[in-house]
């Protein structure tokens, strides 16, 4: 993961721990989840390398993928993209699938909290970035545009089986700093 230079307020969000759903409505107006995706689906390579190395095994195939922007003000904030091996999402994880357009804060913060590891953050390398703007912006005009998109990765655990937590970071998350997480 790139470790260039960025400004006080990314790296604080890009930090901040707890629920970040939380921490952007604090910050934000108007925020709301809006579902792009979820179902079996294809994982990349380094999910699967992330998903083994955190304990799902080597014979993780297929996956369950959640694919969400969190917006606020009226504009996205934030491009979450959620992984776990597909039969957990019926078995430990079978609450992500009700879900929604809830937070996935909800499952992950709740009573039965998941264990966070942060496994870093970085800038995306321009070629991914420059694909995930065109595939992001037909759903919300030019907001991935400009400033290098950044993110984060974490994995959360609950009896024992991981889920991948990638979120890209919009330009417009630079406005202002992260609220509390209550």
């Amino acid at each position: 993961m790139s470790r260039a230079p960025i400004d006080r307020v990314l790296r604080a969000w890009l930090q901040s721990g707890g629920s970040l759903s939380r921490r952007l409505a604090a910050a934000f107006g108007g925020f709301e989840v809006r579902v792009l995706s979820q179902g079996v689906a294809a994982a990349r390579p380094d999910e699967l390398a992330a998903l083994r190395r955190a304990g799902a095994g080597l014979r993780v195939q297929r996956c369950h993928v959640r694919e969400v922007t969190l917006w606020g003000d009226g504009q996205p904030l934030v491009h979450a993209r959620s992984v776990l091996p597909a039969v957990q999402a019926r078995l430990t994880w079978r609450a992500l699938r009700g879900l929604g357009s809830r937070p996935l804060a909800d499952l992950l913060f709740g009573l039965r909290a998941a264990r966070c590891e942060r496994l870093g953050h970085g800038r995306m390398v321009p070629w991914r970035a420059r694909r995930l703007a065109q595939r992001l912006e037909r759903s919300s005009d030019s907001a991935w545009r400009g400033a290098p998109l950044w993110f984060r990765r974490s994995v959360f655990t609950r009896r024992g089986v991981p889920l991948l937590v990638t979120e890209w970071f919009a330009p417009a998350v630079r406005q202002r700093p992260p609220g509390p997480s209550r």
